[in-house]
């Protein structure tokens, strides 16, 4: 008995050390053996952020859509100079039911696109480009052919929701919009996991994870 008991103390001990080391875990222990990124190809991602980041104002109702229990806040923006019309997704809101909603909406792994999405996720997607599509066509329209980069941006839950969209777009939108592949991004500001693997690697031409960590270069930037 004294011997069973050992046993099945020790199996639960090893089981638990998996779960245990996971929470202790943060994003930047994750990406850790990642390489750095390019200075390059870093350049969009400071305006990305702004974009991102205006999602979250709502002070202009007339530039914000009305919430819905379908998809985070969000904000569709045109910017004329550069030729990119940018859908910024805001992520979880505290005291805003429908985001834990969409969270919860897990409901197993749902087929898409050859592998598996998060099904709440991939629902405020669809429903977002089909809610704003009328408006990306017009603004796309009028940049002209080969003029416009649609770009998809988000943090956190709406990362989630930005990276599917750019999926969706670019499965089945480009002709719709008149666009090519290389004329859509997504700029997932620390993402959830929202997508198979092989999906990931499939579009990461598409959409970029940023993953802001802390490095040796970046401390001895701020030591020096």
């Amino acid at each position: 008995m004294a011997f069973s008991c050992a046993a099945e103390c020790a199996l639960s001990l090893a089981c638990a050390r998996w779960p245990a080391r996971r929470l202790s875990l943060s994003g930047a222990d994750d990406s850790a053996s990642w390489p750095a990124a390019s200075p390059a190809s870093f350049a969009s991602v400071p305006r990305a952020c702004r974009a991102a980041l205006a999602a979250y104002d709502d002070a202009d109702a007339g530039d914000v859509p009305p919430p819905s229990p379908l998809c985070p806040p969000y904000r569709l923006l045109h910017d004329r100079a550069r030729g990119e019309v940018v859908l910024a997704v805001r992520g979880l809101g505290l005291a805003r039911p429908e985001g834990y909603r969409l969270v919860l909406d897990a409901g197993g792994p749902e087929p898409f696109a050859g592998g598996h999405a998060h099904r709440g996720l991939l629902r405020a997607a669809v429903w977002l480009l089909e809610r704003e599509g009328p408006a990306l066509r017009r603004m796309v329209a009028e940049a002209g052919p080969g003029r416009c980069m649609l770009v998809f941006v988000g943090h956190s839950l709406g990362a989630g929701v930005a990276a599917l969209a750019a999926v969706v777009a670019v499965r089945c939108w480009l002709g719709r919009l008149r666009l090519r592949r290389e004329d859509v991004r997504c700029y997932a500001m620390a993402p959830p996991r929202c997508m198979s693997l092989g999906l990931a690697v499939e579009y990461a031409d598409v959409v970029h994870s940023v993953v802001l960590q802390a490095s040796p270069l970046s401390a001895e930037i701020a030591a020096s």
